[in-house]
């Protein structure tokens, strides 16, 4: 309870030239300098509401203390570029102390006091009609007309004078009351955000798959998954995946981005956890320049998101491309409208040799707003790997001073990107009793078609469909048997398609507590579709060769924060080619090690907060 002095109805003079000045203190920010007045005003309104007796003679006191009290805060509103200037000098002239509404203080209180002997005399007559000073001054009158205002002691002065200043302080921050002038014009244009996830994974194999030793031993060609370390060993981890990224806006037309992560695989950003509590690394995952000349034009170059439509069959959420893209987009008709888009991208870049490699890709689409709540997307695209096939060579490598002044076995398909399931020749010269270096033996030119179909009738729920399909056109036999040198590869077929349907249902965004979806997915992928070191890892542990589906889902605990379950479950294509091994040796087969038994189920639990 605050203890009361007697005074003239003061305060609510202050408060009412302090609202007035915020009100009037910037259109840029008029809400929010109205809210502030609000609060002040409803401020005032609170320290009037406890009348207690006092004496009158510390009036003048009083006064100037709540004067400076005023002053005070309407600094700090300066300081913080809240308030102008010239705007806060005019509000301290607005709220200095005048003779007239000094004079007009005993006036209302002999009109309260008047109005009480009226009430008190005649009861009736005042019902419901407040008192004349009361009504005009907004304070508390005694029955015997005494104007009270509360008496506010220096302690609780300087703390409600900091509160103030701190929520003031604390709802500019994070309104963005500020003006402008007062940040330069690149800081205007920036923008942070990033995303944290913390997974348990479990990777189950199953004990009939062919041991690693066998895949490991293979030196001719053709070959499969060489690399393998792990094919029956179940195994279960923690991992971490944190992504950071800075967008700025640079001008109208021009804007750039970097963005850091974990791992440093082109297709993962997941560090798996257990490294003696050493420290992880950040890579540079992206970083880039974008030029937008029109609405329906881009060009963008550096380290950049796709900038394809498709699923991830072909295209892993965590990939980030090297090179240039153009977009361009055109409206056809009402709720239709077309889009290309064209890029180039440096894969391996030689100092020795002009066979550089690179992957070129050219999509055109349409996205159809069918009715209202259907939406129907298709693109076609063609892409073309240059020069990633491999070549064997005829001759031992070049010694003496020719040794490193020319290319050698610069078409080798790279171990350090290289997964599982793609056919492999061996290009070491016939005469080489080296290990294997090992090169691709089809080329990769593939045609991708990618529908998705979304339905928004059952609001706030949300049903997508999603249709991919890819057929590597490069694979040519032939082309293969003259590069690898062999007869050999004769009993290749051309197993190069891919398929994935997948189905989602749940909330359209997934943002808030309680938001959830479910998905459930299958997939067939051929051997030679797709380069398997550019597919996503969670199927099959990466790669290609195998069919299997995914089920799973993801419900958010609080805002932005998920926790997710997913199952996955795939095993190796049989491309016809019988596959035996001799029990006495498993290192001794015949038939196709492309159709060995390899079956793998993973387990996800993941728990992920973007900012």
């Amino acid at each position: 309870m605050l203890p009361t002095l007697e005074r003239r109805p003061r305060l609510s003079l202050l408060s009412a030239a302090i609202a007035a000045g915020l009100l009037g203190a910037g259109s840029a920010h008029a809400d929010e300098r109205t809210e502030l007045a609000r609060q002040l005003t409803a401020l005032a309104a609170k320290l009037i509401a406890e009348p207690a007796p006092a004496p009158p003679s510390n009036e003048r006191a009083e006064l100037e203390q709540l004067r400076a009290t005023t002053t005070s805060l309407i600094q700090a509103l300066v300081d913080q570029g809240l308030l102008n200037r010239e705007r806060a000098e005019a509000m301290l002239r607005q709220a200095a102390p005048r003779p007239a509404a000094v004079a007009q203080a005993p006036a209302a209180a002999a009109a309260a006091a008047a109005a009480a002997a009226a009430a008190a005399t005649d009861p009736a007559s005042a019902w419901g009609r407040p008192l004349a000073a009361t009504a005009a001054a907004g304070v508390a009158t005694t029955s015997n007309g005494v104007v009270r205002v509360p008496y506010i002691p220096e302690t609780l002065k300087a703390q409600i004078r900091e509160d103030i200043k701190l929520d003031v302080l604390a709802t500019a921050r994070a309104e963005n009351w500020a003006d402008a002038r007062k940040f330069p014009n690149w800081l205007r244009g920036i923008s942070i955000d990033g995303d944290v996830r913390v997974r348990a994974q479990g990777d189950i194999f199953d004990q009939g798959n062919l041991p690693a030793e066998v895949y490991r031993n293979q030196v001719s060609s053709p070959a499969w998954a060489p690399d393998l370390t792990n094919t029956q060993h179940s195994r279960q981890r923690l991992s971490l995946r944190a992504r950071l990224g800075v967008n700025a806006k640079v001008s109208e037309d021009v804007s750039g981005g970097l963005r850091l992560s974990t791992s440093s695989r082109a297709v993962s950003a997941t560090q798996t956890l257990g490294s003696g509590f050493d420290r992880y690394s950040f890579a540079l995952d992206r970083a880039w320049l974008r030029w937008e000349p029109r609405h329906d034009l881009r060009f963008e170059g550096g380290r950049m998101a796709n900038p394809f439509y498709g699923s991830d069959l072909i295209w892993p959420d965590d990939l980030s491309l090297d090179g240039v893209a153009v977009r361009a987009e055109r409206n056809l008709a009402s709720g239709l409208y077309a889009f290309a888009t064209f890029g180039a991208f440096p894969l391996q870049e030689f100092e020795l040799s002009k066979s550089d490699k690179w992957l070129y890709g050219a999509q055109v689409g349409a996205d159809w707003a069918v009715m209202d709540k259907t939406q129907l997307r298709v693109g076609v695209a063609v892409y073309d790997f240059q020069n990633v096939q491999g070549v064997r060579e005829t001759g031992p490598a070049p010694t003496g001073p020719r040794a490193g002044t020319v290319a050698y076995q610069s078409s080798q398909y790279p171990a350090g990107l290289r997964l599982k399931g793609n056919t492999l020749i061996n290009l070491n010269d016939p005469t080489s009793t080296g290990a294997p270096v090992w090169g691709l033996a089809s080329k990769f030119r593939p045609i991708n078609v990618t529908a998705g179909l979304t339905l928004n009738h059952f609001d706030p729920l949300q049903v997508g469909l999603v249709l991919d399909y890819v057929h590597n056109s490069g694979f040519d036999l032939a082309d293969i048997r003259k590069r690898a040198g062999t007869s050999a590869v004769d009993m290749l077929t051309d197993k190069v398609n891919g398929y994935q349907a997948r189905v989602l249902f749940g909330s359209r965004h997934l943002a808030e507590k309680g938001d959830w979806n479910a998905f459930a997915a299958y997939r067939l992928f051929e051997r030679d579709a797709w380069i398997d070191g550019l597919t996503d890892t969670t199927w099959h542990g990466g790669g290609t060769n195998y069919k299997g589906w995914s089920i799973g889902g993801a419900y958010f605990l609080d805002r932005n924060t998920s926790i997710g379950l997913r199952w996955t479950s795939t095993r190796n294509l049989d491309d016809g080619y019988r596959f035996l091994a001799v029990p006495s040796d498993p290192r001794s087969i015949s038939g196709n090690l492309s159709s060995a038994p390899l079956k793998v189920e993973v387990i996800q639990i993941d728990v992920n907060a973007r900012f």
